[in-house]
């Protein structure tokens, strides 16, 4: 049973669940997936997700939002653009290029020193806002959305998002003469802290792994640190073949304390 549909799945929305989304933005520079790489403490008495260890300079330009897989990159960036702080955007913010990416833990990753895990970054797409969003009323989001281009019918699902991944954005407003910025070059996460050791790596394919995560279903961090049950996930991926976001084969793998059956933890 697969745990997120697929891109080519029909979400009926009136009938279907969403889940918790967290967005990170940021003016003109790039994010580092290594930024979101935090050592748990050993007490995690009252600690609601994993999220809320990240560095305060994340958590401060972040929003929340209950959506679904179907959920387009127009469609984020029309919420987003209803509760940025005044001045992020310009006015008006015509030639506004706002560069998607998803953000997620390595779960092939050995743990470092210090208790951190690794995280990869996956490009989600591009979205320019175009020349009709002069003419826009406040809160006219469908409005906006049409006057989107690049990348804004992309959809989470086609990045094969796992609930628990992060998605960032980094906002680059147009240049004085009003040219779109262009796109920064491409380029893979960058290397690890030196107590990692070897070569950096390339985010592998999203075929295995999971993206939750950290004992109680959020923010998702590589074998998490466990709940208060003190149960943990200290342990890889499961054996044989099967793809991310779906049930692997064993039903309850890892049963007891490792696993997530008895503990109330999800499966991969």
């Amino acid at each position: 049973m697969a745990l997120q549909p697929d891109s080519k799945t029909d979400i009926d929305r009136a009938v279907t669940s969403p889940f918790l989304l967290r967005v990170y933005w940021r003016e003109r520079e790039l994010f580092n997936p290594w930024e979101f790489s935090v050592a748990p403490p050993a007490d995690t008495t009252g600690i609601p997700d994993y999220s809320s260890l990240l560095p305060a300079n994340l958590r401060q330009k972040s929003l929340q939002a209950y959506t679904w897989p179907d959920c387009t990159l127009g469609e984020l960036t029309g919420l987003m653009s209803s509760v940025l702080p005044p001045g992020v955007l310009p006015n008006p913010a015509v030639g506004t290029r706002i560069q998607y990416k998803l953000v997620f833990p390595d779960t092939r990753a050995t743990v470092a020193e210090g208790g951190r895990g690794k995280w990869i970054d996956k490009p989600l797409g591009s979205v320019v806002i175009g020349g009709s969003a002069a003419e826009l009323e406040d809160g006219d989001m469908e409005g906006l959305k049409a006057s989107l281009d690049g990348d804004s019918l992309k959809t989470l699902a086609d990045a094969r998002f796992v609930i628990g991944d992060y998605v960032v954005c980094t906002i680059y407003p147009p240049g004085q003469d009003g040219r779109v910025a262009p796109l920064p070059p491409p380029g893979g996460s960058r290397g690890p802290p030196r107590d990692f050791g070897g070569p950096p790596r390339g985010p592998p394919p999203r075929e295995n792994g999971y993206g939750g995560g950290y004992g109680r279903g959020g923010g998702g961090y590589r074998g998490g640190y466990g709940s208060r049950g003190g149960g943990g996930f200290g342990m890889g991926p499961p054996p044989g073949e099967w793809r991310r976001g779906e049930r692997p084969p064993g039903g309850d793998y890892g049963g007891g304390r490792g696993g997530y059956r008895g503990r109330g933890g999800r499966p991969y």
